[in-house]
């Protein structure tokens, strides 16, 4: 798992994120528009801080259980705001890592999905970020009112998930704080995006055998499902939390299997959004 925990630049891939949950504000029973809760409202100089782990812990029968951690913090501070795009200098921190200093002109395109940096832009299939992002969510209906729900289909893996199918329900808003909170739930099969990129990295998922021999071995997904809890506040993630569970079959190049199950969760909390 050591790929998967390896630490990339944020926002061009996808990073573990989210936290505590809470709540903002009333449940108002009247329709509003989704713009007040999902879209971005954001202005130059504004400072955005959040805190951020990621666990993914793989137990089965033949070996000892595995726990891979990642965690650490990530401030943005605003600096462009287009029709095109909210542009951000990002100084991510991890844990046990050295600092790398603050990156400069990264760009959210308007559609949320797609992040660009230095001329060259890519789909964001992070698990959860900085702000609202639709791939992860489906196309939300014109207004949210508690009780509101929505289906959606995911057609490409992301950090910790696969293809498959998911539904948003409305649990609260707060148009006057312009929040909304919301749970999502799914189900698929096949690899994530983690598991492609540790595939074409090279690196193999290493375990310990209860006989105590460490092994490297590859790993077959099965199924998977999920569910997260999340408060958005005009279009910024405030917290958020997403835990996905599957089937894992672990095999070695001496062709040895072991059946398992996997848990792999992000935590993401706000915890300063102003200057």
């Amino acid at each position: 798992m050591e790929n998967i925990m390896k630490p990339r630049f944020r926002a061009s891939r996808h990073l573990a994120l989210c936290a505590g949950v809470f709540c903002l504000g009333t449940s108002w029973v009247h329709a509003q528009s989704t713009t007040t809760f999902l879209r971005p409202d954001l202005e130059v100089g504004e400072h955005l801080s959040d805190v951020f782990s990621k666990t993914v812990s793989t137990k089965g029968t033949g070996f000892k259980e595995q726990v891979d951690r990642i965690s650490g913090t990530a401030d943005y501070v605003v600096t462009g705001v287009t029709p095109k795009a909210i542009i951000f200098d990002e100084d991510d921190r991890y844990d046990g890592h050295p600092a790398n200093g603050p990156v400069h002109d990264i760009e959210i395109l308007r559609d949320g999905v797609t992040t660009c940096h230095a001329g060259q832009c890519r789909i964001n299939d992070q698990t959860s970020g900085v702000i609202f992002n639709p791939l992860l969510w489906g196309k939300a209906p014109d207004q949210l009112r508690p009780g509101a729900s929505w289906k959606f289909a995911i057609a490409a893996p992301w950090e910790i998930g696969p293809v498959g199918t998911g539904q948003v329900h409305v649990l609260r808003v707060d148009p006057r704080n312009g929040s909304v909170t919301l749970t999502r739930i799914g189900n698929g099969t096949g690899p994530s995006s983690d598991d492609q990129h540790r595939e074409k990295s090279g690196k193999s998922m290493q375990i310990i055998t209860t006989a105590g021999k460490a092994i490297e071995v590859s790993v077959i997904p099965g199924q998977t499902s999920w569910r997260g809890y999340t408060t958005i506040r005009r279009g910024v993630v405030i917290s958020d939390v997403i835990m996905v569970r599957r089937q894992v079959t672990l095999v070695a190049a001496s062709g040895d299997r072991f059946e398992g199950q996997q848990r792999a969760y992000t935590l993401l909390n706000l915890v300063q959004d102003a200057l």
